[in-house]
């Protein structure tokens, strides 16, 4: 019998530990504001359809967009070298997601004199990258299907990080 409550004793320990890291992982990462730049390309209707395929997209994994929310911000850079006389178009789309953070430095100086820290600085805690090329005809259309991979990669190390 005793033989047994050890293991049973270090498993339930593990799961609550688990339990209790998944929540502060996750406190207010939940939801987020949105940047999207555009430049290179003037086309307000496209800027509006990609605003809305990333709200779709989120919606799915039910990630909120809250543009009252200040922090973590949730950025989207596209970079567009449209050439209508070279039949090639060149673009760069990032996203990346920037939050507050004390550098842990200044948190184990202050921690001992107790004081409290009052400058965050801010810092990327997610990115990535696509640059790439295409024809310029089927530009949008390239961009829009690299987009989805981007978020797609996003929302997998979301699920890598928080596996519960």
């Amino acid at each position: 019998m005793l033989k047994w409550a050890l293991p049973i004793l270090v498993i339930l320990s593990l799961l609550s530990a688990q339990k209790r890291w998944y929540r502060g992982n996750l406190k207010g990462m939940s939801e987020f504001t949105m940047d999207i730049s555009i430049t290179g390309l003037d086309d307000p209707v496209w800027d509006k359809k990609v605003k809305q395929m990333v709200l779709f997209f989120f919606d799915q994994y039910k990630v909120k967009i809250n543009p009252e929310r200040f922090s973590p911000v949730l950025q989207l850079r596209f970079e567009i070298l449209d050439s209508r006389v070279n039949p090639v178009s060149a673009y760069n789309l990032e996203l990346s997601v920037l939050d507050f953070h004390v550098p842990h430095n200044e948190y184990t100086d202050n921690l001992p004199e107790k004081k409290v820290i009052k400058q965050f600085k801010s810092g990327r805690i997610y990115e990535r990258q696509v640059l790439g090329q295409t024809s310029s005809n089927i530009l949008r259309e390239d961009m829009e299907k690299k987009l989805i991979l981007l978020l797609d990669d996003f929302i997998d190390q979301w699920f890598r990080d928080n596996p519960i």
